[in-house]
């Protein structure tokens, strides 16, 4: 795998202001029927069922032993509920989704993702830059949204995770794709690549389907502890997150870390020459490579040096 890098004018204006990435690559998928927050609520971690129009949440769907198939973001309207998946997810969520619909059920789901254009701005100006824009960015709550009418195109802003210090979504039709990018251009935003992108959200410390995100981990194990009530009734996995949380001992956790010398995704970690991890997303930037990956608890707890080969593994 291609370690991604970042332009130093990309990494400048990131830092100073914000960038506008297209991630048009997540799925989307449009759920409506009466009973399309009760399943949402009944297969994944996070408490959905009361959400109201404006609000949104993030939760992750689970297999039977607690293991992540992929992380969702809710956007719910009076009637219906937008769904974010992951990179070209959408068809194997929708598809797994639908085996579970009852007879009673009033349960719609329809794949959007072609006709949705998916916008991110991300750096510790990004409500600022939105709001210059002409978007009601003021004061949202995380995964919350606002509708707005911008050039003549009904567009939303969504705050979302942060990274290089903030996050918000812009999400419309892909048909006025060709006058909402250039018009978050005019605020100042630089552009950035796919490449920065996944810099930043390395470097921000966040998960991302395919590659911390898989059936190899628990949400817990990948930080998403905000994503999962404790409170809630039954969900599909929900005995061994609960047990797992209930011990208060992971296996492993999921860990920002700077090697010494290149290393690549599955490069596997070492500590006293025995398995300690392995290594799932690796950028470069200006101070050399970063990465994410999962470390054994017992060698975090115990500070093990870490290695891939001979190249010693640091944790930021």
């Amino acid at each position: 795998m291609t370690n991604s890098q970042i332009e130093p004018m990309v990494l400048q204006a990131v830092r100073e202001t914000a960038v506008l990435v297209d991630r048009s690559n997540l799925g989307v998928l449009l759920i409506s029927g009466a009973t399309r927050l009760d399943l949402i609520h009944r297969m994944s971690t996070q408490a959905v069922n009361g959400l109201q129009r404006g609000e949104g949440a993030a939760t992750v769907l689970t297999t039977d032993i607690g293991r992540i198939i992929d992380r969702l973001i809710l956007y719910t309207t009076n009637s219906m509920v937008y769904a974010l998946t992951g990179e070209n997810n959408s068809d194997n969520i929708a598809r797994y989704l639908m085996r579970f619909v009852f007879f009673n059920d009033d349960f719609h789901l329809k794949d959007v993702s072609g006709e949705t254009a998916v916008f991110a701005v991300y750096g510790p100006r990004a409500g600022e830059k939105l709001i210059q824009a002409g978007f009601d960015a003021a004061n949202l709550l995380l995964h919350h949204w606002r509708q707005a009418e911008i050039a003549g195109c009904t567009a939303y802003v969504h705050r979302t995770d942060p990274v290089a210090g903030d996050g918000y979504f812009v999400i419309g039709q892909e048909a006025d794709r060709a006058v909402l990018w250039p018009h978050l251009l005019t605020t100042g935003l630089a552009a950035a690549d796919e490449a920065a992108f996944d810099f930043l959200r390395i470097e921000a410390g966040l998960p991302r389907y395919g590659r911390e995100l898989t059936n190899e981990y628990i949400p817990l194990e990948a930080d998403l502890w905000n994503d999962v009530s404790f409170k809630k009734g039954c969900y599909t996995g929900q005995e061994v997150i609960a047990r797992m949380e209930s011990r208060g001992k992971l296996a492993k956790k999921l860990v920002k870390l700077q090697p010494a010398e290149p290393v690549n995704a599955g490069d596997q970690l070492t500590a006293n020459g025995k398995n300690a991890g392995v290594i799932t997303s690796v950028a470069v930037g200006p101070d050399g490579p970063i990465a994410l990956g999962y470390v054994k608890t017992a060698v975090l707890e115990e500070e093990t040096p870490l290695f891939v080969g001979e190249t010693v593994v640091r944790i930021r």
